[in-house]
């Protein structure tokens, strides 16, 4: 058999970035990279109603009462909003920073029919919305390509698209997310998952040593071979941290596994939310939502800009426009004029907030980020990492900087330019090379159900079981493969390990792939144990009864588990091909 074609590398390189608060998309073909890996092209975005311009739009989508698509990003926003000011808004569904609800909903819970709830509390299919969501992304991409007269410069499988997703996230979620992006009409073959953080790295990586970062600090040598640094990549929903080190090849190693959870921005938003409810109480905002929707957006709208100038030494209040329908709403309630307090002082239709009310909102996912990196840097494993890289648009707040370096003053801090772009960036530059990351640390245990010989004394009596040749076995046992927090180098083919089938007449035998969180489970049945996926390999020659060898192995390559099974007498092997959704 001939030896395979050397895999050729994409001629364009299309990234999403799917956030919870805004989303983007860029993109470069390999001419650029080769010539230059930063020259990589994004688009600018009207950021709705409120003046000026970005490169990444809002995470919403509108759809009509028949569940058509209407609307993406600002332009939803703005549509939902003058439906709202004339009251047409009723029986539409808007939806907005819904990537977390694939977070709060546990991987062993996650149906493949999810229902999320829209702005009026109505459900519909979390896959169509994530779906037309990906397909406008796609679709207004080849839009600007097609008045860059590039539209029919490439092949679809000439193109790799990549989709960014939070390292933290479950096996179920990452395939919701390319099931979507399948409906959304990109090709499986030509798509692969990034991890946020570890594109981020491969960004910063690529930037020129010289680069001026903040309070005069400088890069210089900062992610060098040897280095070892911590990526804090802090979004609008989740905080996804690892450590990695830079190898002598230039590729990247991780040392520690990837971890975090739900403490990005939108936890400041929750707080301001809070803050506005103890300011006009419960009933009176519940009422200001439900009869004002254009309001409300305008109010989220308003504080999302405002929250990104609040910093640690603000000496000066925060002023934040209310609509006056507040005010009605707090009246109608109350029968009184609303009038300030000491959470917040009120001026016509300015609401001012003082300085340490102001910074308070982000107190809580600050403490949780600060104590969560001091117990990384507590352990044994990354010992010798003196950088923090921060990424993602949450580490653009000037407040959060504060805190990271007031917790770690002998840390080198590294914040790019354009921190908010780090991973979309660094997903385009991913497709391009996916060997830059040497090695990843596993998240769990894995290992195979078997049975084993049963041991008197240790294993329950309701495991055991004879089998046809008179031999004592113990059901359901853990054969542990790789276990959590070993380091696996990409396309490392973990050592096979032989089973056979329990009984002579089998004519296939089911391979169940199990995880764990301990680090040596016994069996599957424990606490912390999972059903990862199963393989079904078929067995011919019966008439070798049990002696039919079948070698299992796991390769780690690219973000998702490969396992192949070999019968030992035939040589045929099946790959394995999970389904983590209900």
């Amino acid at each position: 058999m001939a030896a395979s074609e050397e895999e050729k590398p994409p001629l364009l390189v299309v990234a999403m970035d799917f956030g919870t608060t805004f989303s983007g998309y860029a993109f470069a073909t390999l001419d650029d990279y080769k010539t230059n890996p930063l020259l990589i092209s994004t688009y600018t975005w009207a950021t709705g109603s409120q003046t000026g311009m970005s490169l990444k739009t809002p995470t919403c989508i509108l759809f009509d009462s028949d569940e058509n698509f209407v609307a993406f990003g600002k332009d939803a926003e703005d549509i939902y909003t003058e439906l709202a000011n004339e009251n047409n808004h009723k029986g539409w569904h808007y939806f907005r920073r819904f990537k977390m609800d694939l977070y709060k909903t546990g991987p062993q819970e996650m149906p493949r029919d999810l229902k999320i709830k829209d702005d009026q509390g109505r459900q519909m299919s979390a896959m169509k919305v994530f779906a037309e969501s990906i397909k406008f992304l796609k679709n207004h991409m080849m839009g600007e390509w097609a008045k860059r007269d590039l539209q029919t410069a490439f092949k679809p499988d000439e193109i790799q698209w990549v989709l960014t997703v939070p390292a933290i996230w479950s096996d179920a979620a990452k395939q919701f997310m390319r099931e979507s992006a399948i409906k959304g009409g990109i090709r499986n073959t030509q798509l692969i998952l990034a991890l946020e953080p570890e594109a981020a790295s491969i960004y910063c990586k690529h930037i020129p040593n010289e680069l001026t970062v903040t309070d005069g600090q400088t890069t210089i040598d900062a992610l060098s071979p040897g280095t070892k640094y911590l990526i804090l990549d802090a979004g609008g929903g989740t905080i996804d941290i690892t450590v990695q080190e830079v190898q002598e090849d230039e590729s990247i190693k991780q040392l520690y596994m990837a971890n975090g959870g739900d403490w990005g921005g939108t936890k400041v938003d929750l707080a301001f939310e809070k803050r506005l409810e103890e300011f006009v109480g419960k009933p009176a905002l519940h009422k200001f939502r439900q009869e004002n929707k254009s309001g409300q957006l305008d109010l989220q709208r308003e504080f999302e800009l405002k929250k990104r100038t609040i910093k640690s030494d603000q000496t000066s209040k925060t002023t934040i426009r209310v609509p006056v329908s507040l005010k009605d709403a707090y009246a109608a309630v109350s029968g009184k004029e609303l009038k300030s307090t000491h959470v917040a002082k009120l001026e016509k239709d300015k609401l001012r907030l003082a300085p340490d009310t102001a910074t308070d909102l982000f107190a809580e996912p600050c403490a949780y980020i600060v104590s969560h990196l001091q117990k990384i840097f507590d352990d044994p494993k990354v010992k010798g990492t003196d950088t923090i890289l921060m990424v993602g648009g949450f580490s653009e707040s000037p407040l959060l900087q504060h805190e990271v370096k007031k917790a770690f003053p002998s840390k080198t801090i590294i914040i790019p330019p354009d921190a908010g772009l780090a991973v979309l960036k660094g997903a385009v530059q991913f497709g391009f090379d996916q060997t830059v990351i040497s090695t990843r640390v596993c998240k769990v245990t894995y290992g195979i159900e078997s049975s084993s010989p049963f041991d008197d004394g240790k294993d329950p009596e309701d495991k055991k079981f004879i089998d046809e040749d008179g031999d004592v076995l113990c059901r359901g046992r853990f054969s542990k493969h790789v276990e959590i927090r070993q380091s696996v180098r990409i396309d490392e083919e973990i050592k096979e390990q032989i089973y056979s089938p329990v009984s002579s007449d089998q004519t296939s035998m089911a391979v169940d792939v199990w995880t764990s969180t301990n680090k040596n489970p016994r069996y599957t049945d424990e606490r912390g144990c999972s059903l990862h996926g199963k393989i079904s390999v078929e067995l011919p020659d019966s008439k070798l009864g049990v002696c039919r060898d079948v070698g299992v192995k796991m390769i780690f390559g690219k973000t998702e588990l490969e396992v192949k099974a070999i019968v030992k007498h035939t040589g045929k092997s099946t790959a394995a091909k999970f389904d983590f959704l209900r």
